[in-house]
């Protein structure tokens, strides 16, 4: 009887009736994990079952035991990242699984719609530029580069496995691998000399609310949350699924950091929510994976216009980007400004994802590796003062990003006037402000640079990183901006003095009188000095000031918002002044 009962028990074992260990498959051969951390591994076993996890490179054991669904879970401690295959054996009772040929390094989540899903091989009549010889070359970053890619899987509950091997970089896998992934990644791996992965998990056609969970898009007015009314929707637009079927298989997983390209299918829909509901992905995302600084770094929607290239749903969504990335700490993104073909106006998928790749893993490198020998920031608009028919238009960050890369030849400008029609600009750069004038805008009112769905830009910082789309107005919120031809002059007038720290340390000192001629112009007198013109338009004054050796060059005055007078040099505040 009891040799009975022990063959019933094998034959049971050996047959599968019990779960025995069960894996997803991120936690396999051929695995990254993230280095120098403690990285989650999890599976499943018989209910109440011991496991016993075991790290070659430290001989390490851990210790779990399966709950009363099977699920189980360890972190195991990771050492520096290194080329070197490690050995991850997990084992529960008499079952013993090895997962071989495993690597240390970093590891990233590429996520969104579909330029971050595209392919090295590209999509139909869609492809990557220089995608070929990427592929041809892929071989050599065997052993060092390696991808998981998440297929398209709906659900309406979490779902535990999706079919996402581990692959190494070869010219046979490599055309599967997420390009503008593919790029981060080799540039990552050339800069930090460690082993990268990418989880590339991303579905085209998704909206934002496809990756958030069912209670968070209940509360958002106008979009379905329940299975039925979901299923109605079209598969790729569908809210919640992707949550459910994509995210949840692999959010246990230990990453460094996300890259996540999307927003083309919210333009149109609430797109001036889309920054809030950005804002709450990247929350859930960090307290999903038990990391509440986990950097995201997001791309900016390209120039597209396939319906209508002058119309303005496309930068609006941009600017909601771009205010969720201001807004929300440790999370910055790269413009794209510049990266359309001339021919690829209806093209939604552009080709040059390796610019994309690569600046993504600049920022990346900057602010999470702290590498600043690449860049972490772009010059970003700050304002716009108008001078007869020109607008200066003046930046932050140039400085850091080296100065601009041209000096004419801009594209993308616009100006109008008072009757608020746009027309394309002729534009130059002046030290940290672009000069912008046309000659069909005698007065001009607002400035715009890449404000339209396809009007691609050419502006940079010498760093490389784009200048990001902008408008001065809200004239589609439906405000008439101010004609400054109209405003008054500033009161400018009395005497000024102020101090400040002038080149090699030396002090400079100021000391202005202005006065307003009976003629209606102005004049600055200086100790010393014989009385000469300024110029004021608004609450800026131009006047020529002496710098020594009888140089003299223009300064300019400027009556800022809150009230406060600075002398500004090369658009930045530089002294500020008093009134005596």
């Amino acid at each position: 009887m009891k040799k009975l009962l022990f063959i019933v028990a094998l034959l049971a074992w050996a047959t599968g009736v019990q779960a025995g260990i069960r894996l997803p498959s991120h936690i396999s051969e051929n695995m990254v994990l993230q280095q120098q951390t403690q990285a989650r591994l999890w599976g499943w076993a018989d209910p109440g079952a011991g496991i016993t996890v075991s790290t070659s490179w430290d001989g390490r054991s851990y210790s779990a035991k399966a709950d009363r669904d099977g699920a189980w879970t360890v972190e195991v401690a990771t050492p520096a990242g290194s080329y070197k295959e490690e050995t991850v054996t997990i084992s529960s009772g008499r079952e013993k699984v090895v997962l071989g040929h495993v690597l240390i390094g970093e590891v990233w989540l590429g996520s969104g719609q579909s330029n971050m899903e595209m392919p090295l091989r590209g999509f139909d009549n869609c492809p990557v530029d220089g995608a070929l010889q990427e592929i041809a070359e892929s071989g050599r970053y065997r052993g060092r580069i390696r991808f998981s890619t998440v297929p398209k899987v709906g659900a309406y509950s979490p779902k535990d496995i999706v079919d996402a091997p581990w692959l190494e970089s070869c010219p046979d896998n490599a055309p599967g691998f997420g390009a503008a992934a593919w790029f981060f990644a080799k540039n990552l791996n050339e800069v930090l000399d460690v082993p990268v992965g990418i989880i590339n998990n991303a579905w085209g056609g998704s909206r934002v609310e496809g990756w958030l969970p069912r209670e968070i898009v209940a509360g958002y007015p106008g979009v379905p949350s329940d299975s039925l009314a979901v299923s109605r929707i079209f598969e790729m637009n569908r809210p919640t699924i992707m949550y459910y079927g994509q995210w949840a298989p692999v959010r246990k997983y230990t990453f460094k950091g996300v890259i996540w390209y999307q927003g083309e299918t919210n333009v149109g829909l609430d797109p001036l929510e889309y920054a809030k509901r950005m804002e709450t992905l990247i929350a859930l995302w960090r307290s999903e994976t038990g990391n509440p600084g986990l950097p995201v770094y997001q791309v900016e929607l390209a120039p597209y216009g396939d319906n209508d290239p002058d119309a303005f749903g496309y930068p609006v969504l941009r600017e909601q980007q771009q205010k969720a990335a201001r807004e929300t700490e440790n999370c910055w993104i790269v413009s794209t400004a510049d990266l359309a073909h001339p021919y690829e106006t209806a093209q939604i998928h552009p080709g040059r994802k390796r610019e994309v790749g690569q600046r993504l893993s600049y920022l990346a490198l900057n602010h999470t590796y702290g590498r600043t020998v690449f860049p972490g920031v772009a010059p970003e608009y700050a304002s716009f003062d108008v001078d007869g028919e020109e607008v200066t238009v003046t930046f932050n960050n140039v400085r850091e990003s080296g100065g601009f890369n041209l000096f004419d030849s801009i594209e993308g400008f616009e100006l109008c006037g008072p009757d608020l029609v746009f027309h394309p600009a002729e534009a130059r750069t002046q030290r940290n402000a672009v000069i912008v004038s046309s000659p069909e805008v005698k007065q001009p009112v607002a400035v715009r640079y890449a404000f339209r769905n396809f009007r691609p830009g050419n502006l940079a910082g010498a760093n490389g990183l784009a200048v990001p789309p902008f408008r001065s107005d809200r004239i589609l919120e439906g405000e008439i901006p101010a004609n400054p031809a109209d405003q008054p002059d500033g009161d400018f007038a009395g005497r000024w003095t102020g101090k400040a720290q002038g080149m090699g340390g030396q002090e400079m000192a100021f000391d202005l009188t202005f006065k307003k001629l009976a003629d209606g112009s102005w004049q600055c007198e200086m100790p010393g000095q014989e009385p000469r013109p300024a110029r004021v338009r608004g609450n800026r004054a131009t006047v020529e000031f002496p710098f020594g050796n009888g140089m003299r060059m223009p300064i300019q005055v400027k009556i800022h918002d809150d009230g406060s007078v600075w002398v500004e040099m090369m658009g930045n505040p530089f002294a500020k002044l008093e009134r005596k």
